[in-house]
């Protein structure tokens, strides 16, 4: 007889980040990093080449993730 299971209820987010693209000078790949709020150095997956990237604003990445209670109120309240 087939093995009956219990349908899995979806699960919600539990966190969120923000992921930026920096354009790599080289090959000109998208290349994504979480938000980095430092000053650092990018390494392009495709042509493997390193880069410096300008810093995203921190305050802009806090005010984002409290707005959104940090992924949680980007549920579709119809799906819920």
């Amino acid at each position: 007889m087939a093995d009956k299971k219990k349908p899995i209820t979806p699960v919600k987010p539990a966190g969120m980040e923000i992921i930026c693209f920096y354009t790599c000078p080289f090959c000109e790949r998208d290349v994504p990093m979480m938000a980095p709020t430092q000053p650092t150095m990018a390494r392009c997956d495709s042509c493997q080449n390193n880069f410096p990237v300008v810093p995203v604003d921190e305050r802009g990445i806090r005010f984002f993730k409290m707005m959104t209670a940090n992924g949680r109120a980007a549920v579709d309240s119809d799906f819920l």
